[in-house]
C-alpha cells in the first residue's frame, strides 16, 4: 500500500505477521525419526517466514532447506485484541559497530504490531536494514514494569484524547429544514 491509500482507507495494519513454522530434517537411514522443531517468526508473508525458519535451523541445528521438510506454516492470531505493553528483545548488525542487542518497549494491540513498530524504529533511529535485524523474543509486560515514558503515558487509567474538528450542532428546534430564499428578480 502507498501512504496515501493508507490515509484514505484509515487501515494502518502492521506490515509483519506472526508465523509459527514447524519443520524437521528429512528422515534418512542414519536418522529415521528426526527431531521436530518449531519457531515463531515475524515476516510479511509465508515465503519469508519459511526462509527465516531455515536460517534459524541452519544456524542452530545445522539443518539446511535442501535436506529438510516444513510440516506446517501458519499465522498466529492473538487470543484477545486489547492494548498491551510489549517488550521486544532484538539484535541487529551494522558494519560500524558489529552486533548490538537491545530491548525496546511498545504499546500495541498485537505482537505483530509491536514487532512492526520495533522494525520501523530500528530503521529510523539506527539505520538498520530489515535483513540485519533478528527478533530474539517478544513478551507482554505489566503497566508497572514499563520504564519508557512514551509508553507509560498511555498505560495510565483515564487516558483521554481530544476530539478535534467537532462542529456543534444546533438543537432540533433551531434547525430549519426548508428555508425560503429571498428572490432577487426585479418585479415589473
Amino acid at each position: 500500500y502507498s501512504f496515501c491509500t493508507l490515509l484514505r482507507t484509515g487501515n494502518m495494519r502492521p506490515h509483519l505477521k506472526h508465523y509459527q513454522v514447524v519443520g524437521r530434517a528429512t528422515p534418512s537411514e542414519k536418522n529415521p525419526k528426526p527431531t521436530v522443531y518449531k519457531f515463531e517468526v515475524f515476516a510479511p508473508n509465508f515465503v519469508v517466514a519459511k526462509s527465516k525458519f531455515w536460517k534459524l535451523m541452519r544456524d542452530k541445528y545445522k539443518v539446511k532447506a535442501t535436506s529438510g521438510d516444513i510440516l506446517s506454516c501458519r499465522v498466529v492470531r492473538d487470543k484477545k485484541i486489547a492494548a498491551r505493553n510489549y517488550s521486544v528483545n532484538m539484535v541487529y548488525y551494522s558494519q560500524k559497530c558489529g552486533y548490538t542487542q537491545l530491548t525496546k518497549q511498545f504499546r500495541d494491540v498485537s505482537k505483530a504490531g509491536a514487532v512492526s513498530k520495533a522494525y520501523n524504529d530500528l530503521a529510523s533511529r539506527h539505520r538498520a536494514k530489515y535483513l540485519n535485524i533478528e527478533v530474539l523474543g517478544v513478551k507482554s509486560i505489566q503497566d508497572k514494569d514499563v520504564s519508557r515514558p512514551f509508553v507509560a503515558q498511555f498505560a495510565q487509567n483515564g487516558v483521554a484524547f481530544p476530539l478535534l474538528n467537532r462542529r456543534v450542532q444546533p438543537s432540533r428546534k433551531e434547525r430549519a429544514i426548508f428555508v425560503a430564499k429571498s428572490s432577487r428578480r426585479a418585479i415589473v
